[in-house]
């Protein structure tokens, strides 16, 4: 019973990590996975695959390196110069994410609380940065509140739109037309693996240093293969949200609120309430590994790199949400590529 619940306490730490707000949104997944039409359902699952056999590895190298951040995988995987270059990248994807979080906070704002765009983005970075100034304990503590709220909404809104439209879930789903203008790369396969990659590189941040805590190895394995699993179920239930929705959830920019808005107010309120809940967690995390970087490579106090980070992301954040997640994610993907590809390549050597 103690490594079933270890196991779990695995998956779901990794799954809330990947899980982020964009997720929750639908709008990652529409780009990179609906945008292709019927065989995003099998671009997902094979997303799910890897995200199983790379996140167990993970945990496993981990363990082996007893790393205590993910900057130890990142140059074991990679080598001293690479590990280098994927280093200060992340940290500029991690500002990009933080500009997302706020923009995407603007726009729920504007269309379901009738707030103004510009005034849901300053509370949430003010909010994001008074807690980030408590530190990690702050951090932490939010994110067990906001993890659970997440996949119970996403799984209460999607059973319940998928139950609804039952009668429409038949082979008519798989003539849906691909929407080439929304797609990040050329082939549904890149696509896929630029997803995984970027997701990786962000996942591995909590998947390192919790595999060196994972003393047991079959739970670490097992750990792994049941986030990637909770991941694709998750996934799939959003992609066939989505299609079910076509086309005129292309015009919504937080499609799942969409959905939701045609539910129950309970299912609406509480979908958009736990969204910018999510997002304010992935802010937090964001602005402070942002902060931090800016601190060791400049020696500038603490508060005054906080307070220069959260006003250029402001700035930023104008830019808009779908706009955002359709250029940062694909060229951060194109480069988290190395990452996943010297991963794979290590998993199969060490098999033979």
């Amino acid at each position: 019973m103690g490594r079933l619940l270890n196991i779990a306490r695995v998956a779901a730490t990794y799954a809330g990590t990947v899980i982020g707000a964009g997720f929750a949104s639908g709008q990652e997944l529409l780009q990179f996975f609906v945008s292709y039409g019927p065989v995003g359902l099998i671009a997902m699952m094979l997303s799910g695959l890897l995200f199983a056999l790379l996140g167990a590895r993970i945990l496993e190298l981990g363990y082996r390196l007893r790393a205590t951040n993910y900057h130890q995988v990142l140059y074991y995987i990679c080598g001293p110069r690479l590990g280098l270059i994927l280093d200060s990248v992340s940290a500029l994807f991690l500002f990009g994410g933080l500009c997302i979080m706020l923009s995407g906070t603007g726009t729920v704002s504007r269309d379901y609380f009738a707030i103004s765009y510009n005034t849901g983005s300053i509370v949430m970075v003010l909010a994001v940065a008074i807690t980030v100034l408590f530190g990690v304990k702050g951090i932490s503590l939010v994110n067990l509140l906001v993890i659970p709220l997440l996949i119970a909404s996403t799984l209460t809104v999607g059973i319940s739109s998928l139950t609804h439209h039952c009668s429409e879930l038949s082979w008519s789903l798989l003539s849906l037309p691909a929407q080439p203008q929304l797609s990040p790369a050329p082939h549904w396969l890149l696509a896929c693996l630029l997803y995984v990659s970027y997701n990786l590189i962000l996942g591995a941040t909590v998947l390192a240093p919790l595999g060196r805590e994972t003393k047991d190895r079959a739970v670490r394995l097992w750990g792994g293969i049941l986030g990637g699993i909770l991941l694709t179920i998750l996934g799939l239930v959003i992609i066939l949200v989505i299609m079910l929705h076509y086309p005129d959830i292309l015009s919504f920019e937080v499609p799942m609120l969409y959905v939701s808005n045609s539910q129950h107010n309970f299912n609406h309120l509480s979908y958009a309430a736990m969204l910018i809940k999510a997002m304010f967690s992935t802010a937090m995390a964001s602005l402070y590994g942002c902060t931090v970087k800016l601190q060791s490579v400049t020696g500038i106090p603490f508060w005054a790199c906080l307070l220069s980070t959260a006003t250029a992301s402001l700035l930023f954040s104008q830019i808009g949400f779908s706009n955002l997640v359709s250029t940062l994610y694909p060229i951060f993907g194109y480069i988290a590529l190395l990452f996943t590809f010297a991963l794979l390549w290590q998993l199969c050597r060490d098999k033979r």
